[in-house]
């Protein structure tokens, strides 16, 4: 029953104001903030020896993920029904020492990540790591992470040719937005997609400036100015949220693009990432793949083309033969 509480007193509180949502973050240790005192519940406590520096979470399936320093882990905890959590779980190990280029889709219940030390590879797998592929090889020479769009089937990332977008299935890589005075360290992990407006939200450093369009690269137009300190954008509910800074602390705050507006909360301390935890950020869609697997014998992905509607894959160490996937030798 804990998490159903949750979740009503989460459906409550937000009915009221849907533009104050908890939020789960990473510092040090990954706990749950929730407006209008920022009372706070604690999932992972600090560790003397990992550090969380990043989190995200499948509200439907009750999973929270977070992966810390030195180690390069990403690891699960599930929320249980009387409020705790399950132990830790190794869900993928790297060798990176900072690892927190990974994104969870909770439609077709995947886990994509990039590997920094393997060209930026792409990879995917199933949510306890399991039945992991390799997608493609980006070579962005730029740390990035990835952000989804799970109801298009389309991975957005950003590297030194621009704004750039892949298929869930690893095909039809594309740069959707470039420009002359554009480069990966200048934007950084700073992207977010509003999936309800369908619009790119980025930042530009070098103009201090924070700029959208559509997912596709068109219209686009410069929403905010004179924004040095952003950093961490993301969508909710119609709304861009992002962190500035005020007397060395975090800042949460909301702009509202109908408008122009903007609001300010001071959260009094600094996060190392923070996503905005509510069952409206992750509105169910479409999974191709939910009757029998799609019929695949392994990996079954999203087809953005539609063309079919997904595909089926062998993970890595596997091979096609026939209709199915047999280990490689």
């Amino acid at each position: 029953m804990g998490f159903f509480n949750l979740l009503l007193k989460t459906l409550l509180t937000n009915m009221i104001s849907l533009d104050k949502p908890p939020l789960l973050i990473a510092k040090d240790g990954v706990s749950i903030k929730e407006e209008s005192s920022w009372n706070t519940k604690d999932i992972v406590s600090k560790s003397s020896s990992i550090f969380a520096v990043s989190v995200d979470y499948h509200w439907q399936n009750k999973f929270i993920y977070y992966s810390g320093v030195p180690d390069g882990v990403l690891y699960r905890v599930k929320l249980r029904d009387d409020g705790g959590f399950t132990p830790k779980e190794t869900i993928i190990a790297t060798s990176l020492f900072d690892f927190y280029q990974y994104a969870v889709d909770w439609v077709h219940d995947k886990i994509f990540w990039i590997d920094l030390q393997k060209n930026d590879t792409l990879y995917v797998s199933n949510l306890d790591g399991t039945m992991a592929k390799t997608l493609a090889v980006l070579d962005i020479n730029s740390i990035k992470k990835p952000v989804l769009d799970p109801y298009k089937k389309y991975i957005y990332f950003t590297s030194s040719n621009g704004i750039e977008r892949i298929g869930m299935n690893g095909r039809d890589r594309k740069v959707i937005y470039s420009d002359v005075y554009f480069t990966a360290t200048d934007v950084g992990s700073d992207i977010a997609i509003d999936l309800q407006t369908d619009r790119i939200y980025y930042k530009e450093q070098l103009y201090a400036r924070i700029s959208s369009m559509k997912s596709d690269g068109s219209d686009n137009r410069q929403e905010l100015t004179n924004v040095y300190n952003s950093k961490s954008l993301t969508c909710y509910q119609g709304n861009l949220y992002y962190l500035g800074k005020k007397y060395s602390l975090d800042t949460f705050i909301r702009y509202n693009p109908s408008t122009g507006t903007t609001t300010e909360q001071d959260l009094g301390q600094i996060f190392w990432d923070y996503k905005i935890y509510h069952p409206f950020a992750q509105i169910s869609g479409t999974n191709p793949c939910d009757s029998n697997n799609g019929g695949c014998t392994h990996l079954c992905l999203p087809n953005p083309t539609g063309e079919p509607a997904y595909t089926c894959e062998c993970p890595d160490k596997y091979i096609e033969q026939g209709n199915s996937c047999v280990e490689s030798t």
